[in-house]
Protein backbone atom coordinates (compact mmCIF):
# COMPACT_ATOMS: atom_id res chain seq x y z
CA UNK A 1 0.00 0.00 0.00
CA UNK A 2 1.67 3.10 -1.27
CA UNK A 3 1.94 5.77 1.48
CA UNK A 4 0.99 8.74 -0.05
CA UNK A 5 2.68 11.79 1.70
CA UNK A 6 1.21 14.29 -0.61
CA UNK A 7 -2.03 13.65 1.46
CA UNK A 8 -0.42 15.02 4.32
CA UNK A 9 1.15 18.56 2.83
CA UNK A 10 -1.34 20.68 5.00
CA UNK A 11 0.17 19.09 8.17
CA UNK A 12 3.35 18.98 6.83
CA UNK A 13 3.22 22.54 6.06
CA UNK A 14 1.46 23.72 9.78
CA UNK A 15 4.68 21.34 11.00
CA UNK A 16 7.44 23.72 9.09
CA UNK A 17 5.66 26.50 10.60
CA UNK A 18 5.84 25.78 14.12
CA UNK A 19 9.45 24.48 13.70
CA UNK A 20 10.37 27.70 12.38
CA UNK A 21 8.71 29.56 15.26
CA UNK A 22 10.42 27.66 17.99
CA UNK A 23 13.91 28.55 16.10
CA UNK A 24 12.70 32.35 15.89
CA UNK A 25 11.97 32.45 19.75
CA UNK A 26 15.00 32.24 20.47
CA UNK A 27 16.10 35.64 18.54
CA UNK A 28 12.48 37.40 18.82
CA UNK A 29 11.87 39.90 21.36
CA UNK A 30 8.16 40.93 21.13
CA UNK A 31 6.72 37.50 21.15
CA UNK A 32 3.77 38.78 19.51
CA UNK A 33 5.76 38.41 16.30
CA UNK A 34 5.96 34.73 17.11
CA UNK A 35 1.85 34.92 17.06
CA UNK A 36 1.95 36.29 13.71
CA UNK A 37 4.29 34.17 12.43
CA UNK A 38 2.02 31.12 13.48
CA UNK A 39 -0.96 33.59 11.66
CA UNK A 40 0.61 33.37 8.69
CA UNK A 41 1.35 29.64 8.85
CA UNK A 42 -2.29 29.17 9.47
CA UNK A 43 -3.29 30.50 6.25
CA UNK A 44 -1.03 28.76 4.11
CA UNK A 45 -1.57 25.24 5.63
CA UNK A 46 -5.33 26.03 4.20
CA UNK A 47 -4.40 26.71 1.44
CA UNK A 48 -2.38 23.79 0.99
CA UNK A 49 -5.59 21.82 2.42
CA UNK A 50 -7.39 23.86 -0.64
CA UNK A 51 -4.90 21.98 -3.26
CA UNK A 52 -4.17 18.40 -2.13
CA UNK A 53 -6.88 15.48 -3.05
CA UNK A 54 -9.79 15.08 -1.24
CA UNK A 55 -9.61 11.45 -1.51
CA UNK A 56 -7.38 8.52 -0.59
CA UNK A 57 -5.47 7.35 2.61
CA UNK A 58 -1.69 7.53 3.36
CA UNK A 59 0.80 5.80 5.94
CA UNK A 60 -0.62 2.71 4.46
CA UNK A 61 -4.02 2.96 5.83
CA UNK A 62 -3.46 4.63 9.15
CA UNK A 63 -4.65 8.23 7.90
CA UNK A 64 -7.64 9.12 5.53
CA UNK A 65 -8.29 12.05 3.53
CA UNK A 66 -11.99 12.36 2.94
CA UNK A 67 -14.75 15.68 2.63
CA UNK A 68 -15.59 14.73 5.93
CA UNK A 69 -11.64 15.32 7.27
CA UNK A 70 -11.21 17.89 4.66
CA UNK A 71 -14.50 20.08 6.82
CA UNK A 72 -13.06 19.59 10.15
CA UNK A 73 -9.63 20.58 9.33
CA UNK A 74 -10.97 23.39 8.11
CA UNK A 75 -12.92 24.41 11.19
CA UNK A 76 -9.71 23.64 12.76
CA UNK A 77 -7.25 26.20 11.13
CA UNK A 78 -10.51 28.80 11.85
CA UNK A 79 -9.83 28.06 15.71
CA UNK A 80 -6.28 28.53 14.98
CA UNK A 81 -6.59 31.86 13.63
CA UNK A 82 -8.99 33.40 16.16
CA UNK A 83 -6.95 31.73 19.03
CA UNK A 84 -3.76 32.98 17.99
CA UNK A 85 -5.35 36.48 17.36
CA UNK A 86 -6.72 36.15 21.50
CA UNK A 87 -3.16 35.21 22.60
CA UNK A 88 -1.85 38.22 20.32
CA UNK A 89 -4.04 40.25 22.44
CA UNK A 90 -3.80 38.38 25.31
CA UNK A 91 -0.56 38.67 26.27
CA UNK A 92 -0.32 41.76 28.61
CA UNK A 93 -2.16 39.39 31.14
CA UNK A 94 0.70 36.97 31.21
CA UNK A 95 3.95 37.61 33.12
CA UNK A 96 7.06 36.11 31.90
CA UNK A 97 5.25 35.86 28.45
CA UNK A 98 6.80 33.33 25.99
CA UNK A 99 6.60 32.13 22.24
CA UNK A 100 5.80 28.76 23.04
CA UNK A 101 1.98 29.67 23.79
CA UNK A 102 1.99 30.35 20.43
CA UNK A 103 3.42 26.98 19.25
CA UNK A 104 2.05 24.85 21.76
CA UNK A 105 -1.59 26.35 20.01
CA UNK A 106 -0.36 24.86 17.00
CA UNK A 107 0.48 21.89 18.06
CA UNK A 108 -2.44 21.13 19.40
CA UNK A 109 -4.22 22.39 16.29
CA UNK A 110 -1.99 19.77 14.34
CA UNK A 111 -3.30 16.83 16.19
CA UNK A 112 -6.72 17.87 16.18
CA UNK A 113 -6.05 17.82 12.24
CA UNK A 114 -4.41 14.64 12.63
CA UNK A 115 -7.54 13.42 14.59
CA UNK A 116 -10.33 14.28 11.60
CA UNK A 117 -7.96 11.92 9.46
CA UNK A 118 -7.41 9.25 11.80
CA UNK A 119 -8.50 5.84 10.64
CA UNK A 120 -6.34 3.25 13.10
CA UNK A 121 -6.78 2.91 16.59
CA UNK A 122 -3.07 4.09 16.67
CA UNK A 123 -3.20 7.02 14.82
CA UNK A 124 -6.13 8.14 16.70
CA UNK A 125 -4.55 7.60 20.08
CA UNK A 126 -0.79 9.40 19.33
CA UNK A 127 -2.98 12.63 17.63
CA UNK A 128 -5.25 12.34 20.54
CA UNK A 129 -2.66 12.49 23.21
CA UNK A 130 -0.51 15.39 21.07
CA UNK A 131 -3.22 17.65 21.49
CA UNK A 132 -4.17 16.57 25.04
CA UNK A 133 -0.70 17.34 26.35
CA UNK A 134 -0.63 20.49 24.29
CA UNK A 135 -3.44 21.68 26.20
CA UNK A 136 -2.22 20.30 29.34
CA UNK A 137 0.48 22.77 29.43
CA UNK A 138 -1.71 25.68 27.91
CA UNK A 139 -4.19 25.39 30.53
CA UNK A 140 -1.45 25.73 33.95
CA UNK A 141 0.40 28.08 31.70
CA UNK A 142 -0.32 31.37 34.04
CA UNK A 143 2.19 29.97 36.86
CA UNK A 144 2.15 32.45 39.30
CA UNK A 145 -2.08 31.77 38.84
CA UNK A 146 -3.14 29.06 41.93
CA UNK A 147 -6.11 28.77 39.27
CA UNK A 148 -4.51 28.22 36.50
CA UNK A 149 -2.35 25.55 38.25
CA UNK A 150 -5.22 24.19 39.73
CA UNK A 151 -6.82 24.42 36.34
CA UNK A 152 -4.31 22.33 34.59
CA UNK A 153 -3.90 19.87 37.47
CA UNK A 154 -7.54 18.69 37.35
CA UNK A 155 -6.92 18.82 33.37
CA UNK A 156 -4.15 16.36 33.57
CA UNK A 157 -5.63 14.13 36.08
CA UNK A 158 -9.05 13.79 34.72
CA UNK A 159 -7.58 13.53 30.94
CA UNK A 160 -4.75 10.77 32.23
CA UNK A 161 -7.95 8.80 33.76
CA UNK A 162 -10.13 9.09 30.75
CA UNK A 163 -7.36 7.71 28.04
CA UNK A 164 -6.73 4.71 29.92
CA UNK A 165 -10.08 4.05 29.74
CA UNK A 166 -10.42 4.90 26.23
CA UNK A 167 -7.19 2.53 25.41
CA UNK A 168 -8.28 -0.49 27.72
CA UNK A 169 -11.29 -0.38 24.95
CA UNK A 170 -9.31 -0.37 22.68
CA UNK A 171 -7.23 -2.91 23.59
CA UNK A 172 -10.70 -5.07 24.00
CA UNK A 173 -11.74 -3.91 20.98
CA UNK A 174 -8.10 -5.19 19.22
CA UNK A 175 -8.23 -8.29 21.65
CA UNK A 176 -11.44 -9.00 20.37
CA UNK A 177 -11.51 -8.51 16.51
CA UNK A 178 -7.46 -8.91 15.59
CA UNK A 179 -7.55 -5.47 14.08
CA UNK A 180 -6.55 -1.95 14.66
CA UNK A 181 -7.32 -0.25 11.33
CA UNK A 182 -11.25 1.38 11.42
CA UNK A 183 -12.08 -0.56 8.15
CA UNK A 184 -11.16 -4.07 9.13
CA UNK A 185 -12.41 -3.62 12.96
CA UNK A 186 -15.89 -2.34 11.08
CA UNK A 187 -15.64 -5.52 8.97
CA UNK A 188 -14.98 -8.07 12.40
CA UNK A 189 -17.53 -6.89 14.11
CA UNK A 190 -20.35 -7.74 11.65
CA UNK A 191 -19.27 -11.07 12.21
CA UNK A 192 -20.42 -11.58 15.90
CA UNK A 193 -20.60 -10.52 19.37
CA UNK A 194 -19.42 -11.41 22.73
CA UNK A 195 -18.88 -10.21 26.25
CA UNK A 196 -15.13 -8.65 25.89
CA UNK A 197 -17.02 -6.56 22.66
CA UNK A 198 -19.65 -4.62 25.13
CA UNK A 199 -16.73 -4.10 27.87
CA UNK A 200 -14.73 -2.59 24.98
CA UNK A 201 -17.66 -0.34 23.59
CA UNK A 202 -18.49 1.23 27.12
CA UNK A 203 -15.29 1.77 27.87
CA UNK A 204 -14.50 3.50 24.33
CA UNK A 205 -17.77 5.38 25.18
CA UNK A 206 -16.77 6.45 28.41
CA UNK A 207 -13.00 7.30 27.56
CA UNK A 208 -14.58 9.55 24.68
CA UNK A 209 -17.53 11.67 27.92
CA UNK A 210 -13.74 13.39 28.37
CA UNK A 211 -13.02 14.69 25.01
CA UNK A 212 -16.67 15.34 24.96
CA UNK A 213 -17.08 17.33 28.64
CA UNK A 214 -20.33 14.96 28.71
CA UNK A 215 -21.26 13.17 32.13
CA UNK A 216 -19.81 11.36 33.86
CA UNK A 217 -15.71 13.46 32.72
CA UNK A 218 -17.63 16.69 33.10
CA UNK A 219 -16.06 17.86 36.63
CA UNK A 220 -12.68 18.88 35.26
CA UNK A 221 -14.61 21.28 32.45
CA UNK A 222 -15.89 24.54 35.03
CA UNK A 223 -12.68 24.44 37.03
CA UNK A 224 -10.43 24.26 33.79
CA UNK A 225 -13.01 26.85 31.79
CA UNK A 226 -12.38 29.45 34.77
CA UNK A 227 -8.53 29.25 35.44
CA UNK A 228 -6.85 29.13 32.13
CA UNK A 229 -5.89 31.84 30.34
CA UNK A 230 -9.14 33.08 27.99
CA UNK A 231 -7.31 31.80 24.76
CA UNK A 232 -7.04 28.17 26.07
CA UNK A 233 -10.47 28.07 27.39
CA UNK A 234 -11.25 29.55 23.90
CA UNK A 235 -9.55 27.05 22.19
CA UNK A 236 -10.39 24.21 24.60
CA UNK A 237 -14.13 25.33 23.77
CA UNK A 238 -13.78 25.40 20.00
CA UNK A 239 -11.08 23.24 19.44
CA UNK A 240 -10.98 20.73 21.90
CA UNK A 241 -14.87 19.50 21.66
CA UNK A 242 -15.08 19.16 18.03
CA UNK A 243 -11.86 17.29 17.50
CA UNK A 244 -13.59 14.96 20.70
CA UNK A 245 -16.53 14.79 18.05
CA UNK A 246 -14.77 13.98 15.42
CA UNK A 247 -13.50 10.73 16.96
CA UNK A 248 -17.02 9.86 18.30
CA UNK A 249 -18.29 9.94 14.76
CA UNK A 250 -15.74 7.86 13.28
CA UNK A 251 -15.47 5.17 16.02
CA UNK A 252 -19.15 5.23 16.64
CA UNK A 253 -20.56 5.45 13.25
CA UNK A 254 -18.11 3.85 10.82
CA UNK A 255 -15.68 1.13 13.00
CA UNK A 256 -19.01 0.40 15.72
CA UNK A 257 -21.77 1.55 13.24
CA UNK A 258 -21.95 -2.85 12.56
CA UNK A 259 -23.17 -2.90 16.42
CA UNK A 260 -25.11 0.04 17.34
CA UNK A 261 -27.55 -1.51 18.98
CA UNK A 262 -25.35 -2.08 21.93
CA UNK A 263 -24.20 1.50 22.19
CA UNK A 264 -27.27 3.13 21.63
CA UNK A 265 -29.14 3.27 24.75
CA UNK A 266 -25.86 3.88 26.60
CA UNK A 267 -25.54 7.52 24.47
CA UNK A 268 -29.17 8.02 24.58
CA UNK A 269 -29.10 8.47 28.41
CA UNK A 270 -25.58 10.28 28.56
CA UNK A 271 -26.85 12.56 25.90
CA UNK A 272 -30.14 13.49 28.48
CA UNK A 273 -28.46 13.25 31.70
CA UNK A 274 -25.51 16.15 29.79
CA UNK A 275 -28.29 18.21 28.51
CA UNK A 276 -30.21 18.53 32.35
CA UNK A 277 -26.18 18.99 33.91
CA UNK A 278 -25.07 21.34 32.08
CA UNK A 279 -28.24 23.35 31.53
CA UNK A 280 -29.29 23.57 34.75
CA UNK A 281 -25.88 23.85 36.32
CA UNK A 282 -25.32 27.06 34.38
CA UNK A 283 -28.09 28.83 35.64
CA UNK A 284 -26.81 29.95 39.15
CA UNK A 285 -23.08 30.89 37.85
CA UNK A 286 -21.37 34.18 38.71
CA UNK A 287 -17.92 33.96 36.54
CA UNK A 288 -18.86 34.58 32.81
CA UNK A 289 -16.50 31.91 31.84
CA UNK A 290 -17.67 29.26 34.23
CA UNK A 291 -21.39 29.69 32.88
CA UNK A 292 -20.03 28.98 29.38
CA UNK A 293 -18.32 25.96 30.71
CA UNK A 294 -21.51 24.73 31.60
CA UNK A 295 -23.39 25.97 28.75
CA UNK A 296 -20.63 23.69 26.94
CA UNK A 297 -21.62 20.45 28.87
CA UNK A 298 -25.37 21.41 27.48
CA UNK A 299 -23.99 21.76 23.86
CA UNK A 300 -21.96 18.18 24.36
CA UNK A 301 -25.51 16.81 25.38
CA UNK A 302 -27.39 18.15 22.18
CA UNK A 303 -24.71 16.71 19.96
CA UNK A 304 -24.72 13.37 21.73
CA UNK A 305 -28.52 13.57 20.44
CA UNK A 306 -26.64 13.48 16.89
CA UNK A 307 -24.96 10.20 17.82
CA UNK A 308 -27.81 8.14 19.16
CA UNK A 309 -29.94 9.10 16.29
CA UNK A 310 -26.78 7.14 14.18
CA UNK A 311 -27.87 8.37 10.65
CA UNK A 312 -26.61 10.53 7.83
CA UNK A 313 -29.04 13.43 9.34
CA UNK A 314 -27.60 13.17 12.42
CA UNK A 315 -24.20 13.15 11.36
CA UNK A 316 -25.42 16.13 8.95
CA UNK A 317 -26.83 18.00 11.86
CA UNK A 318 -23.79 17.29 14.35
CA UNK A 319 -21.68 19.34 11.81
CA UNK A 320 -23.67 22.02 10.92
CA UNK A 321 -24.01 22.01 14.95
CA UNK A 322 -20.34 22.08 15.49
CA UNK A 323 -20.10 25.02 12.81
CA UNK A 324 -21.95 27.43 14.49
CA UNK A 325 -20.99 26.81 17.73
CA UNK A 326 -17.30 27.19 16.70
CA UNK A 327 -18.59 31.20 15.26
CA UNK A 328 -20.39 31.52 18.28
CA UNK A 329 -17.58 30.51 20.43
CA UNK A 330 -15.50 32.82 19.03
CA UNK A 331 -16.86 35.39 18.84
CA UNK A 332 -18.59 35.32 22.63
CA UNK A 333 -14.58 34.91 23.69
CA UNK A 334 -13.21 37.21 21.75
CA UNK A 335 -15.56 39.65 23.16
CA UNK A 336 -14.59 38.78 26.82
CA UNK A 337 -10.62 38.61 26.07
CA UNK A 338 -11.16 42.13 24.81
CA UNK A 339 -13.23 43.34 27.73
CA UNK A 340 -11.16 41.35 30.42
CA UNK A 341 -8.43 43.61 29.00
CA UNK A 342 -9.96 46.80 30.12
CA UNK A 343 -12.18 45.34 33.29
CA UNK A 344 -9.54 42.73 34.48
CA UNK A 345 -12.44 40.60 35.43
CA UNK A 346 -14.32 37.61 34.61
CA UNK A 347 -17.46 38.09 36.36
CA UNK A 348 -20.88 38.67 35.10
CA UNK A 349 -21.60 41.54 36.70
CA UNK A 350 -18.57 43.46 35.54
CA UNK A 351 -20.23 43.17 31.82
CA UNK A 352 -22.85 45.71 33.28
CA UNK A 353 -23.86 48.95 30.71
CA UNK A 354 -21.41 47.16 28.02
CA UNK A 355 -23.33 48.26 25.10
CA UNK A 356 -22.91 51.88 26.53
CA UNK A 357 -19.06 51.38 25.98
CA UNK A 358 -18.91 49.38 23.26
CA UNK A 359 -21.83 48.71 20.95
CA UNK A 360 -19.82 46.09 18.90
CA UNK A 361 -18.32 43.97 21.91
CA UNK A 362 -21.98 44.06 23.54
CA UNK A 363 -23.61 42.95 20.51
CA UNK A 364 -20.89 40.42 19.34
CA UNK A 365 -21.67 38.95 23.14
CA UNK A 366 -25.07 38.85 22.60
CA UNK A 367 -25.46 37.35 19.18
CA UNK A 368 -22.77 34.64 20.07
CA UNK A 369 -24.93 33.69 23.60
CA UNK A 370 -28.03 33.87 21.77
CA UNK A 371 -27.17 31.60 18.99
CA UNK A 372 -25.53 29.07 21.68
CA UNK A 373 -29.21 29.52 22.96
CA UNK A 374 -30.65 28.74 19.97
CA UNK A 375 -32.60 31.92 19.46
CA UNK A 376 -34.02 32.60 15.89
CA UNK A 377 -32.78 33.86 13.33
CA UNK A 378 -29.10 32.56 14.19
CA UNK A 379 -27.59 29.54 13.56
CA UNK A 380 -27.40 28.01 16.60
CA UNK A 381 -31.39 27.88 16.08
CA UNK A 382 -30.91 25.65 12.96
CA UNK A 383 -28.79 23.82 13.89
CA UNK A 384 -30.93 22.61 17.07
CA UNK A 385 -33.96 22.55 14.58
CA UNK A 386 -31.74 19.55 12.48
CA UNK A 387 -30.22 18.07 15.84
CA UNK A 388 -34.02 17.64 16.63
CA UNK A 389 -35.14 16.37 13.50
CA UNK A 390 -32.50 14.14 13.65
CA UNK A 391 -33.90 12.87 16.66
CA UNK A 392 -37.51 12.65 16.02
CA UNK A 393 -36.95 10.80 12.89
CA UNK A 394 -35.21 7.98 14.52
CA UNK A 395 -38.03 7.16 17.33
CA UNK A 396 -35.50 9.34 19.83
CA UNK A 397 -39.06 12.00 20.53
CA UNK A 398 -38.40 12.09 24.43
CA UNK A 399 -35.07 13.04 23.91
CA UNK A 400 -36.04 15.62 21.58
CA UNK A 401 -38.35 16.95 24.45
CA UNK A 402 -35.84 17.09 26.80
CA UNK A 403 -33.36 18.92 24.56
CA UNK A 404 -36.57 21.80 23.70
CA UNK A 405 -37.12 22.36 26.66
CA UNK A 406 -33.61 22.56 28.11
CA UNK A 407 -32.89 25.01 25.16
CA UNK A 408 -35.59 27.16 27.04
CA UNK A 409 -34.09 26.96 30.32
CA UNK A 410 -30.25 28.04 28.61
CA UNK A 411 -32.26 31.41 27.58
CA UNK A 412 -32.72 32.20 30.99
CA UNK A 413 -29.06 32.77 31.65
CA UNK A 414 -27.90 33.83 28.57
CA UNK A 415 -30.51 36.75 28.89
CA UNK A 416 -28.94 37.30 32.44
CA UNK A 417 -25.44 38.83 30.31
CA UNK A 418 -27.89 40.54 27.84
CA UNK A 419 -29.66 42.22 31.01
CA UNK A 420 -26.48 43.73 32.63
CA UNK A 421 -25.39 44.39 29.16
CA UNK A 422 -28.38 46.64 28.04
CA UNK A 423 -30.44 47.31 30.82
CA UNK A 424 -28.67 48.27 33.69
CA UNK A 425 -26.78 52.01 34.08
CA UNK A 426 -23.12 51.35 34.20
CA UNK A 427 -20.54 52.87 36.78
CA UNK A 428 -17.71 53.41 34.19
CA UNK A 429 -18.74 54.86 30.87
CA UNK A 430 -15.32 55.08 29.22
CA UNK A 431 -15.81 54.16 26.00
CA UNK A 432 -13.74 50.98 24.81
CA UNK A 433 -11.29 51.83 22.07
CA UNK A 434 -11.52 48.64 19.06
CA UNK A 435 -8.84 48.81 16.48
CA UNK A 436 -9.59 48.44 12.78
CA UNK A 437 -8.70 44.22 12.73
CA UNK A 438 -10.64 43.89 15.79
CA UNK A 439 -13.69 45.61 14.51
CA UNK A 440 -13.45 43.56 11.36
CA UNK A 441 -12.96 40.62 13.22
CA UNK A 442 -16.08 40.75 15.03
CA UNK A 443 -18.12 42.05 12.03
CA UNK A 444 -17.31 38.95 10.46
CA UNK A 445 -17.81 36.56 13.13
CA UNK A 446 -21.33 38.56 13.42
CA UNK A 447 -22.43 38.10 10.00
CA UNK A 448 -21.46 34.78 9.62
CA UNK A 449 -23.49 33.04 12.25
CA UNK A 450 -26.49 35.29 11.24
CA UNK A 451 -25.70 34.49 7.60
CA UNK A 452 -25.95 30.90 8.88
CA UNK A 453 -29.12 31.21 10.49
CA UNK A 454 -30.76 33.01 7.80
CA UNK A 455 -29.31 31.28 4.73
CA UNK A 456 -28.09 27.40 6.09
CA UNK A 457 -29.74 26.13 2.53
CA UNK A 458 -26.29 25.72 0.51
CA UNK A 459 -24.20 24.42 4.00
CA UNK A 460 -26.84 22.12 5.14
CA UNK A 461 -26.99 20.60 1.12
CA UNK A 462 -23.32 20.18 1.33
CA UNK A 463 -23.05 18.73 4.73
CA UNK A 464 -25.24 15.89 3.77
CA UNK A 465 -23.05 14.76 1.53
CA UNK A 466 -20.11 15.15 3.36
CA UNK A 467 -22.38 13.31 6.24
CA UNK A 468 -22.08 9.86 3.70
CA UNK A 469 -18.78 9.43 4.50
CA UNK A 470 -19.01 7.84 8.15
CA UNK A 471 -21.73 5.70 6.90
Amino acid sequence: MPLNIHLLIPELVLLSFIILMVILDFFVRDKRQIGVVGVVGTVVTGLALILVPKKGSALMGLVIQDPAAVFFKFLFLIVALSILYMAILYDERIKHWKGEFYILILFAILGMMFLASAYDFITLFVSLELMAVSLYILATYMKDDTRSIEAGFKYLVTGALASGFLLYGISFLYGYTGYTGFEEVAGALGQGRGGFLTLGLFLVILGLTFKLSSIPFYIWAPDVYEGSPTPVTALIAAGSKTAGFVVAMRLLFTVLGPVKEEWIGLVVFLSGATILLGNLAAMPQKNIKRMLAYAGIGSAGYLLIGIAAASILGAEAMMFYLLTYIFAIIGSFLAIVIFSRVSGSDSIDAYIGLSRRSPLLAATLFIGLLSLAGVPPLGGFIAKFYIFAAAVKEGLIGLAVVGVVMAIVSMYYFLLVVKRMYLIEPEVVEPIELNLLTRATLYGVNIVTILLGIYPGPFTDWLMEVAKDFF
